[in-house]
């Protein structure tokens, strides 16, 4: 079990961080990219209204950058970073729209390019054998710079530090299954319930501050794939991983 506390960290091997990619690097990323530009018709295009957790000074503001080019080859950048067996293109490939939840106030300079801010965008996939949804995390600075951070796939209830956490207790409960497999990919997260069953531990509410939640997270390695479920138990100093067993192998 670990104490887990929100900050800002990257997911080695899981979570990635692209570089960051400026305006001037534009020419350079539309043809380094322009392999995965599949992403344009399911991206801002199709955006859903904007989420948010924090205010953001300029939502018209936001989402036309969210619907320029340039953000699209950063969120090019980000599917290029994804393992395959979360993301395979092929000609069935459907995605409905997408979201953008403000994590942090986001602010923009003169030009329109934000200066400030963090913001999470959510793509739900299908039709190539991993229904999944794929989460990306972007970061800008007072350079007009923007770090993006591959997140883990899936509904998971996780930041991206706790999701980082979590992965080891994930690949122990899919090793007790595969005994013989040491490189496992997080093919997909999903969200299950509030309250927990091993231990038991009901649901306080939703105005409750610590709702304890399991999540089922299917692993992916050697060959083989396994639903590992995973406790969250949160409380006032941080949250602690449960993984209670019951792994299985599809």
């Amino acid at each position: 079990m670990v104490r887990h506390i929100a900050q800002t960290i990257l997911f080695p091997n899981i979570l990635t961080k692209s570089n960051q990619l400026t305006r001037r690097a534009m020419d350079i990323a539309s043809l380094l990219f322009a392999r995965t530009i599949i992403i344009v018709a399911i991206s801002a295009a199709a955006l859903e209204p904007v989420e948010s957790r924090a205010q953001t000074n300029d939502l018209v503001q936001f989402q036309k950058f969210v619907a320029s080019s340039f953000y699209n080859d950063l969120v090019n950048r980000a599917i290029a970073a994804l393992p395959k067996a979360v993301f395979q293109r092929c000609p069935s490939l459907v995605s409905n729209g997408s979201k953008v939840a403000v994590l942090k106030p986001i602010s923009f300079g003169k030009d329109g390019f934000p200066n400030n801010g963090e913001w999470k965008q959510s793509f739900p996939i299908s039709g190539c054998g991993n229904d999944t949804t794929l989460n990306f995390y972007f970061s800008a600075n007072a350079k007009e710079k923007i770090d993006t951070i591959v997140g883990l796939p899936g509904t998971t209830h996780t930041d991206t530090i706790l999701g980082r956490d979590a992965v080891s207790y994930a690949n122990l409960g899919a090793n007790l299954v595969v005994k013989d497999c040491r490189a496992f990919d997080v093919k997909n997260t999903r969200f299950e319930a509030y309250g927990t069953a091993k231990p038991p531990m009901p649901d306080p509410g939703p105005g409750h501050p610590h709702r304890p939640w399991w999540e089922t997270w299917t692993l992916t390695g050697c060959g083989r794939t396994v639903d590992v479920p995973i406790d969250f138990v949160p409380d006032e100093t941080g949250t602690r991983i449960i993984q209670p067993g019951g792994a299985t192998e599809r």
